[in-house]
C-alpha cells in the first residue's frame, strides 16, 4: 500500500488518489488522522475512540477529586465553571502530550506538579495516546502491507513532533518517506505568477502588478450578493469540468441557495451550524426539566419540527399553551385528556401514551440542585432512541449525528463522578457534545467543480480557484499559557515547545498552496458586511498584499470587481458576459371595496355572537374570510401575554370567587383572590414565576387584589346581588336569527332586572366611555338584549379591573360619576338593523370591504384594519 499524506487531507482532498491516471490498487491519499487509523487497523489495534465530551468528563472527575484534598492551582475556576476548566485544561494537556511530554512530575512548578497528579488518575486516551500505541506496536511488531508513505509538500522537519516520531519509526521498519512538490509556475507572466513567484519561490514572475485579470477580488455587500454573482458567472459557462475549485470554509448555505436559484448543482461543503432544529432537541428536552415551569421553553419544545411527541398530541398541547401559558390548568388538563383519548385509538396506543406521560408529567428541579445524572441519561437514551427510529430520507445524517450526540451526553454525565449536574455546567456539557453542530455535506450534488472546506485540501494545479468567503473567521490563538521557567523544564524534558509554532507555519503554508495551485485565476470573494456587522478580510490577504506590492490607491481598485453591478444592468463580469433580464416593475396594488361571490352561497350563521356581528359591520370581507371561507391566519405560535393574559386570569379568579360563593364580603373576596393567585399563576400565567419576574408578580398582585376589593364593595354598596359568573345566554329574533354570548358577571338589582357587568383590563378606560357615550357598545347592548324581560329592562356595565372604574348605561341605583348617559336598547336596534341589511348584500353576492376613513358617521365602529388579519388581501394593507 502507497499512502499520500497531506496535513489538511483528512477531510478530502484535489486531486483525489489517481488524479489522471488509470486506477490502480493499492493508493490511498489521506490527512494524519487517517494515517494513523490504517496504521491502527494494520497493527490490530481495536482500542476503544473516546469522544471529548467523555475525555473532559472523566478529567473532570479527577479534577474534582484532587480539588476535594489539596489545593491546586485551578481550584477557584473549577469552583466557579467546572466544566470549562477541566475542557480548558484538558486542551493543554493534550497538547503537552502530543509534543512528547510523559506525564511525570517535572517539580518546577505547582501548575506542572498538579497537572503530573491528574495523570495518575484513569485518564480516556486522546490522539497521543494513540500515536505511542501505534509507535510501541511498530517496534514489537513491526508492519506488513504498507510500502511507501508520500508527504505532500512538507518535509519531515515541519511536521509537530509527533508526527516526526511517527515518520522516523515507520522508516526504521522499512517503510520508504518521500516528499512530493508540485509545480507552481505557469506559461505567461501574469498577476498569478508574480503572487507564486513571491509565496512559494518559484522564480517565475518577477514584475510589477498589471490588474490583468489572473487575481482578483469580488467585493459585495452581503454574503448573498456575492453568491448571486458568483452563481451568474459559473451559469455563464457551460464547461467548467476539472477546471474550477471553490474553497468554501464557512457560509456555505448562502451559496446554495444561489446555485439552486441559477439551476446549478449546490455545492454543500459540510457547513455546521448548532441552531439546526434537529440539534436542538437535546437542549429542548432537556430544557424543560428545570423549575420554575418555563411556558416558552415548552412552547419551543412542543413545536420543534423534529419533536418527539406526535404532532397530534403536540398540536393540542400548544393550543392549550397559547390560551392559558401554565401547567394544570383547566385548558392544560383538557388537552391533556384529548391526547390521552386519541392516543388510545391509535395501534401504538401504549408507545403514544408512554410518550405522552414522559413529556408531560415531568419532574422539574432547581437550576441550582440540578438534574440528577440517572433522569439526564433516561432522557439522552430516549432521545437517541426516537432520533435513530425516526431518520427521514430528507434528514441525512443529521438524525444520526443527533443520536450519537445523545448516547454521547449520556455517556458523559456518568464519567463525571456526580449524583447532580447543575444547569450551568449541564449547558457547557451540552455546548461540547453539539459543539460547531453537524456536517450536512450529504445535500452537496454532483458538479462539474470540486468543493474544498479547507485551503490546505488543494493538493495540486488546477485552473481557477474560487475562494468563497475570504473575510476573517476566528483563527485559533497560538498563545502558550506557560511561563518562561514553565516552558525552560518542559523543554529540558524533552517537550518540543515549538510544535505550537510549526502548527501555525502549517497553516499558513496551507493558504499559500491554495494561491499557488491555481493555474489561471485566483478570485477571492470578499463580503463586506455579515448582519450588519463589518467583516475583515482574510489575514492572507495582508500576504499577498505585501507579496505583490499592491497600491492602495490603484492597485486594489483595479483587480475589484464589484458584484452589484449586475444590479445596475452591467452583465460583463470577470470576462463573461451575463445574461441579465429586466424586471418589469409592477403596479402598487391598491385598495379594493367591492367583492363578488354567487348570489345565495353566503348564509346566515345558525347562532351568531356580539364579536361576530362586530366583525361583520366593521367589515363584512373580513368576516366572510373568517366564518364563511373558514381562512384563519397560521404564524408561529405565541403565548398569550400582555393585556390580554392579565384581563383572562383575572376573569378566571373572579369566575371562582362566583362559582364559590355568590356572597362575598369584600375583605373576605381579597383573602380569598390572594390565595387562588398563586396557584392559577401556575396553571395560567407561569410567565410571572419565571426569575426577573418578581416586581411584575408582586405589581400584579396588588391590583387584582384591589380589583376584586372594589368589585365586590361596589356590588354590596348598589344593592345588587349575584346570579352567575360566564353565563351563556341565548336569544332568538322574531327574524329566526339566534345570537349568543357569554356574560362575565349576571347580576340582578333589588327590583329583580338583569344586570351585565362585562370586565376589561385595558391600559385606558377612555375608549370604553366613548363606546357608551356614543351608542356603539355592541357587546353591553346584546347581552341586554338577550336578557331584557319584559317588565324587567337590562342594565348594563363595563368594569375595568386595571383601573377599578364602573362605566354603566343609566341605572337608578348607581352615582351620577358612574352612569353615561347612553340608551343600549336604541344601540341594539340600530346595530341589529345595520346587521340584517349587510347580511342581505351578502347573500345577494355583493361583498365589502371597509377601508380606515376620517369622515365622521354617526353609529362609527371603525375598521379594525391595524389588527386585521385579513389587510393584505383586500389591500388596506399597501396603503
Amino acid at each position: 500500500m502507497r499512502i499520500q499524506v497531506g496535513y489538511c487531507f483528512d477531510g478530502g482532498s484535489f486531486p483525489g488518489e489517481l488524479g489522471a491516471a488509470e486506477a490502480v490498487e493499492g493508493v490511498v491519499t489521506t490527512g494524519p488522522l487517517g494515517l494513523v487509523s490504517i496504521l491502527e487497523t494494520r497493527l490490530g489495534l481495536v482500542g476503544a475512540h473516546y469522544g471529548q465530551p467523555i475525555r473532559i468528563a472523566r478529567y473532570l472527575a479527577a479534577m474534582d477529586a484532587l480539588c476535594k484534598t489539596g489545593e491546586p492551582f485551578y481550584k477557584k475556576s473549577f469552583e466557579a465553571d467546572g466544566w470549562s476548566s477541566a475542557k480548558s485544561l484538558l486542551v493543554l494537556r493534550d497538547q503537552l502530550r502530543l509534543s512528547g511530554w510523559d506525564g511525570s512530575n517535572l517539580g518546577s512548578s505547582s501548575r506542572l506538579t498538579d497537572m503530573a497528579i491528574l495523570e495518575e488518575a484513569n485518564i480516556l486516551p486522546g490522539l497521543a495516546e494513540r500515536i505511542e500505541v501505534v509507535l510501541d506496536s511498530l517496534v514489537k511488531y513491526s508492519i506488513s502491507g504498507v510500502s511507501e508513505v508520500t508527504l505532500h509538500v512538507h518535509e519531515q522537519a515541519q511536521w509537530p513532533s509527533c508526527w516526526r516520531r511517527l515518520f522516523t519509526t515507520l522508516e526504521q521498519e522499512g517503510v520508504s518517506i518521500s516528499v512530493t512538490q508540485f509545480d507552481f509556475s505557469t506559461k505567461a507572466p501574469t498577476d498569478l505568477d508574480v503572487l507564486h513567484g513571491a509565496l512559494c519561490d518559484s522564480g517565475v514572475g518577477d514584475g510589477f502588478f498589471k490588474a490583468d485579470g489572473s487575481l482578483i477580488c469580488l467585493s459585495a455587500s452581503t454574503a448573498l450578493e456575492a453568491a448571486d454573482a458568483l452563481g451568474a458567472w459559473l451559469a455563464a459557462e457551460e464547461n467548467n469540468e476539472g477546471t474550477v475549485v471553490i474553497i468554501a470554509e464557512s457560509g456555505t448555505e448562502v451559496l446554495d441557495a444561489a446555485m439552486r436559484r441559477h439551476g446549478l448543482p449546490r455545492p454543500g461543503g459540510g457547513s455546521r451550524s448548532q441552531w439546526r432544529a434537529a440539534l436542538q432537541l437535546l437542549p429542548l428536552g432537556l430544557g424543560i426539566h428545570w423549575a420554575p415551569f418555563d411556558p416558552q421553553r415548552y412552547l419551543e419544545f412542543l413545536t420543534a419540527p423534529i419533536c418527539p411527541l406526535h404532532p397530534a398530541m403536540a398540536g393540542r398541547l400548544v393550543r392549550a399553551l397559547e390560551k392559558e401559558p401554565g401547567l394544570g390548568g383547566k385548558k392544560w388538563l383538557e388537552a391533556v385528556a384529548k391526547c390521552e383519548e386519541w392516543a388510545r385509538r391509535q395501534e401504538n396506543a401504549d408507545v403514544l401514551l408512554e410518550d405522552l406521560r414522559f413529556w408531560t408529567e415531568v419532574k422539574r428541579v432547581p437550576p441550582h440542585t440540578g438534574l440528577d445524572v440517572e433522569t439526564i441519561r433516561d432522557i439522552c437514551l430516549r432521545l437517541s432512541d426516537w432520533a435513530a427510529k425516526g431518520i427521514r430520507a430528507q434528514e441525512g445524517k443529521l438524525m444520526s449525528a443527533v443520536s450519537g450526540m445523545a448516547l454521547e451526553l449520556a455517556e458523559a454525565v456518568g464519567e463525571i463522578g456526580r449524583q447532580a449536574i447543575p444547569k450551568p455546567q449541564l449547558d457547557r456539557m451540552l455546548d461540547s457534545v453539539i459543539g460547531g453542530g453537524a456536517a450536512v455535506s450529504d445535500k452537496a450534488e454532483a458538479s462539474p467543480w470540486t468543493v474544498l472546506s479547507h485551503p490546505g485540501q488543494l493538493g495540486g494545479n488546477v485552473g481557477t480557484v474560487i475562494w468563497w468567503n475570504f473575510t476573517m473567521t476566528g483563527l485559533p490563538s497560538g498563545r502558550l499559557p506557560w511561563t518562561n521557567a514553565e516552558i525552560e523544564a518542559l523543554s529540558s524534558a524533552g517537550v518540543r515547545m515549538k510544535d505550537v509554532d510549526l502548527q501555525r507555519n502549517l497553516e499558513l503554508s496551507s493558504w499559500q498552496q491554495a494561491a499557488c495551485n491555481a493555474t489561471k485565476r485566483l478570485i477571492l470573494v470578499m463580503p463586506e458586511q455579515d448582519g450588519g456587522e463589518p467583516l475583515a478580510p482574510h489575514p492572507f490577504w495582508e500576504n499577498i498584499a505585501a507579496a505583490t506590492k499592491l497600491s492602495e490607491e490603484t492597485d486594489i481598485p483595479s483587480m475589484t470587481v464589484s458584484a452589484s453591478q449586475l444590479r445596475r444592468g452591467d452583465g460583463k463580469l470577470l470576462e463573461r458576459i451575463i445574461p441579465l433580464e429586466p424586471v418589469t416593475e409592477n403596479a402598487a396594488l391598491t385598495f379594493q371595496d367591492q367583492w363578488q361571490a354567487p348570489a345565495g352561497i353566503i348564509e346566515r350563521r345558525e347562532k351568531e355572537s356580539p364579536s361576530g356581528m362586530s366583525k361583520l359591520i366593521k367589515c363584512p370581507l373580513a368576516w366572510v374570510l373568517s366564518h364563511v371561507l373558514k381562512i384563519s391566519a397560521t404564524g408561529s405560535p405565541t403565548l398569550c401575554q400582555g393585556n390580554q393574559l392579565i384581563g383572562s386570569f383575572c376573569h378566571s379568579i373572579v369566575e371562582d370567587l362566583i362559582n364559590e360563593s355568590q356572597n362575598w364580603k369584600s375583605d373576605e373576596a381579597v383573602s380569598r383572590a390572594t390565595t387562588l393567585f398563586d396557584s392559577r399563576l401556575k396553571e395560567m400565567a407561569a410567565t410571572y414565576l419565571l426569575p426577573g419576574m418578581e416586581t411584575k408578580r408582586e405589581f400584579l398582585r396588588s391590583r387584582l387584589r384591589r380589583a376584586v376589593g372594589d368589585l365586590f364593595e361596589r356590588i354590596e354598596g348598589a344593592g345588587l346581588s349575584v346570579v352567575e359568573s360566564e353565563r351563556e345566554v341565548e336569544r332568538t329574533d322574531a327574524g329566526g336569527q339566534t345570537y349568543r354570548g357569554y356574560v362575565d358577571i349576571s347580576l340582578e338589582d333589588d327590583k329583580g332586572n338583569p344586570v351585565v357587568w362585562d370586565m376589561k383590563w385595558t391600559n385606558k378606560s377612555k375608549y370604553r366611555r366613548e363606546e357608551l357615550e356614543k351608542g356603539i357598545a355592541l357587546q353591553l347592548a346584546a347581552y341586554c338584549w338577550m336578557l331584557d324581560k319584559d317588565d324587567f329592562p337590562a342594565f348594563g356595565a363595563y368594569y375595568m379591573l386595571a383601573q377599578t372604574e364602573l362605566i354603566s348605561s343609566q341605572a337608578p341605583w348607581l352615582p351620577p360619576e358612574d352612569v353615561v348617559d347612553s340608551d343600549l336598547k336604541a344601540t341594539w336596534e340600530m346595530v341589529r338593523e345595520r346587521y340584517d341589511a349587510t347580511i342581505d348584500r351578502l347573500m345577494a353576492g355583493d361583498v365589502e370591504a371597509i377601508a380606515p376613513s376620517d369622515e365622521e358617521k354617526e353609529f362609527d365602529f371603525g375598521t379594525g384594519c391595524f389588527f386585521c388579519d385579513y389587510a393584505m388581501v383586500c389591500g388596506v394593507g399597501y396603503e
